[in-house]
């Protein structure tokens, strides 16, 4: 096929001038053509042109296995391919339909790229797409060139979640047996993985746990056997839980509560006798249960009753109850077949125990002699003053340790003078039943004051003296001139009403006046 084209030109003699000849290309294929140039019959001009087709850009879309569990990244690839014969410019846009509405709007544009392609070459280009905000799910992709676009889908999947189903525990359970709980783990995500399970219950029971490894949409049955032997008798919640769910079980743990209560003793056990001591023991708990119901005796002076093996095995339905009796001979002699340690001219606590309760009180011993024909588990008037007299400083630390007043020490001495000028004893007590104000507070309310340490009942907070010292008041007569008197008491007697109805105004005041007291 020929193209021609053609001008006038018009010279005078010995003239010339430059002409431009436009050939029309757009019928041409790219490729090499030769031309001549003809002015006439005498003259005639060849050459040679290239035809060159201008940039153009085909798109293809190579975005492959767009499978991603929610929280990973994915990645779209195309290919841009300038099918032209030089280097041009081309745009390209990536989209992602993120609502979900079936199109693709440019406020869904993720990232818009320009690339500098060569004629005949081929460029990859990438976007990465973050899936932590996207809902499990299909979404609809867009990669667009300025003259043509290609679509695909990417799917999020849901990860490995594991939820807790079914969950079951006995919601009664006697204390000391076993509780087991089961539950149905369920991975609800789209893919494999693996949880641990822990299964935890009150304070006492150790957390146990396990590791389940479960396909998408794959569950298991697991189970959980706990000891309730240190667990409270009560409503206790019991927890199955993965890293993603929980369940919890309310399981009520029962047991027998054995409740120590009329606890009857000696106050003055006179040595050689035989002691009789008993208490109620009642069941209050809510099983039948079985207990070693113990006799313990403080023995080494240190206000803590220690067991010494004489106990009786007692069981009781709930609500049911019954009297325990120890019946015991207490010598001042070491004896290989006697459990207790020598006991001493002192004031002991004792006490019946349970495992859940107790009922203690205090008893002095004294040497048979003072018992006087005898004696008895309630005292006796033999050489122990008591009935009003006054005993001298010797009677009572005879009495009561078994020194004369110039063998103890001087706090000891201190403690005898404070007994000896507060005589005489009330309600027929001797001596050796009337505690100093440093018993008082170690054995009623736990000071803490070894035996034989100087003690300062100043250093006492203020409501635990004027409790010392009422009850030391009631060991004698109210008649006593240098006579303490409780908050109570100054109450009364300024007020005419108990201290605790006082306002705050005369509550520190009676405090005041008990302080000065002492003062």
């Amino acid at each position: 096929m020929v193209s021609e084209t053609s001008t006038t030109v018009k010279l005078g003699p010995d003239e010339s001038t430059a002409t431009t000849l436009v050939v029309d290309t757009e019928t041409l294929k790219p490729g090499q053509y030769t031309y001549e140039v003809d002015s006439g019959a005498n003259s005639a001009a060849t050459g040679a042109v290239a035809v060159l087709h201008p940039p153009a850009f085909s798109l293809s879309d190579e975005s492959s296995g767009l499978v991603v569990v929610k929280g990973a990244s994915a990645t779209l690839t195309a290919n841009v391919t300038n099918t032209g014969d030089y280097r041009g410019l081309q745009r390209v846009h990536f989209a992602i339909d993120r609502d979900r509405n079936g199109s693709v709007s440019a406020a869904e544009t993720t990232d818009e790229r320009v690339l500098s392609i060569a004629g005949g070459q081929q460029q990859t280009v990438e976007e990465r797409v973050e899936t932590t905000e996207l809902e499990p799910g299909q979404y609809e992709y867009r990669i667009a060139s300025e003259n043509e676009s290609v679509s695909g889908t990417l799917i999020v999947q849901r990860p490995a979640t594991f939820n807790v189903l079914n969950a079951s525990a006995p919601t009664r359970v006697t204390r000391g047996d076993p509780v087991t709980a089961s539950a149905t783990i369920e991975n609800v995500g789209d893919v494999d993985g693996t949880t641990t399970v822990e299964f935890s219950g009150p304070n006492g029971t150790e957390p146990m746990t396990r590791t389940v490894t479960l396909d998408g949409g794959e569950s298991t049955n697991v189970s959980f056997t706990a000891s309730t032997a240190n667990v409270s008798r009560d409503t206790h919640n019991y927890t199955t839980s993965t890293e993603t769910d929980t369940a919890t079980d309310a399981v009520r743990v029962e047991s027998s509560y054995f409740e120590v209560s009329r606890l009857e003793g000696p106050s003055v056990l006179y040595v050689g006798e035989t002691a009789v001591f008993s208490a109620r023991v009642t069941n209050v708990g809510n099983v039948t249960g079985t207990q070693s119901v113990e006799h313990r005796i403080d023995s080494d002076g240190d206000d803590r009753p220690e067991a010494y093996g004489v106990e009786e095995s007692v069981t009781l339905k709930p609500g049911e109850q019954t009297r325990v009796r120890f019946e015991l001979e207490y010598t001042l002699i070491d004896d290989t077949d006697y459990p207790v340690e020598p006991l001493k001219l002192e004031t002991y606590v004792y006490g019946i125990y349970s495992a859940d309760t107790r009922a203690s009180s205090a008893l002095s011993v004294k040497p048979a002699w003072a018992s006087g024909s005898g004696g008895s588990n309630g005292g006796g008037d033999g050489s122990s003053v008591s009935n009003g007299e006054k005993a001298s400083l010797d009677e009572i630390t005879q009495d009561k340790y078994g020194y004369y007043y110039h063998e103890v020490s001087g706090e000891t001495q201190r403690q005898v003078r404070e007994i000896y000028d507060r005589q005489p004893f009330a309600d027929g007590l001797v001596a050796v039943e009337v505690r100093t104000r440093e018993q008082i507070a170690r054995q009623d309310y736990g000071a803490d004051i070894e035996p034989g340490d100087e003690f300062d009942f100043t250093a006492l907070d203020i409501e635990t003296q004027q409790r010392v010292e009422a009850d030391f008041d009631a060991q004698f007569e109210s008649e006593s001139g240098d006579r303490i008197e409780s908050w109570d008491e100054l109450a009364q007697a300024e007020y005419g009403t108990s201290y605790e109805n006082l306002s705050d105004t005369r509550q520190s005041s009676v405090r005041a006046a008990y302080q000065e007291q002492f003062d």
